[in-house]
């Protein structure tokens, strides 16, 4: 269980504009999808999921490797991050043409779990905009990148019913819990492709 071929599913590398071909775009099959075993999909708990790609991607201006945090490390209140995606620009909008990015700022749990009622877990980070506008994470953004100084620190989970407000802040899957997962799980996909470790 949680782990399966996905062949309907397609991860495509390098894009800035999904729906164009772009030469810079590298498009693969998952070969294997693994989700964390204790994913708790009532809770939205332990949302992080590893895919294996059919073939390796090449590295270029367009695809880079990101950097994961630390083990455990938390983000302090207040510290600015920014989050990229392809999700509706406004409530019930259009989706965007191109990449979109946005800052947000990382929300105090204790905070965010008060304005969620308790659906907050140690395993997640919340993020809300500073300024009026509704800013923030919206429907297609999941799976997202939320990005500090060049390490990605959490993935977009879930959100409030209005993208952007901020007395729900966004909630993101916090990387850093998962560490020796994703290294672990790593290092078994090479074993049984017969790679070295």
């Amino acid at each position: 269980p949680g782990c399966r071929r996905s062949p309907s599913v397609r991860v495509v590398l390098g894009a800035h504009r999904l729906q164009e071909p772009e030469a810079s775009q590298q498009i693969f099959s998952v070969a294997e999808s693994i989700a964390h075993p204790l994913y708790n999909p009532r809770a939205v708990d332990n949302d992080i999921r590893l895919l294996r790609l059919n073939r390796p991607a090449t590295l270029n201006e367009f695809v880079k490797r990101i950097r994961l945090p630390s083990p455990h490390i938390d983000l302090k209140p207040g510290t600015i991050c920014y989050v990229a995606g392809w999700g509706d620009t406004s409530n019930f909008g259009d989706q965007p043409a191109e990449l979109m990015e946005t800052n947000t700022t990382i929300v105090k749990r204790s905070l965010c779990r008060t304005l969620w009622r308790g659906k907050v877990s140690a395993n997640m980070l919340c993020g809300a905009s500073r300024n009026t506008t509704l800013q923030g994470v919206c429907a297609g953004d999941s799976g997202g990148p939320l990005v500090f100084k060049k390490k990605v620190y959490g993935i977009v989970s879930f959100s409030g019913e209005r993208c952007g407000d901020r007395r729900f802040p966004d909630i993101y899957t916090k990387i850093s819990n998962y560490v020796e997962w994703v290294h672990h799980t790593v290092r078994g996909f090479r074993h049984r492709k017969g790679q070295p470790k």
